[in-house]
């Protein structure tokens, strides 16, 4: 069986642009502006338990991309 272990889940949120008052325009940023907000920390005992983690995650923030880091660990 395969472990995972420190799973953690991101929503990510990238700004390209933003809204000058003075100029009355949208001006682009030299680098876009990556936000991360941690929504998941925990282990997870099998695939099926991670794939609800990861469900419940997008359920949550549906209009955000989702971001998953993992460890695996083969058990006998």
């Amino acid at each position: 069986m395969i472990t995972y272990d420190d799973v953690k889940i991101y929503s990510v949120i990238v700004d390209d642009t933003y809204y000058d008052q003075k100029k009355k325009k949208h001006i682009k940023y030299a680098k876009p502006k990556i936000t991360k907000k941690l929504l998941f920390e925990d282990n997870c005992y099998d695939l099926g338990e991670l794939y609800t983690q990861i469900k419940n995650c997008h359920e949550r923030d549906p209009y955000r991309k989702i971001e998953v880091s993992f460890k695996s660990n083969l058990e006998y």
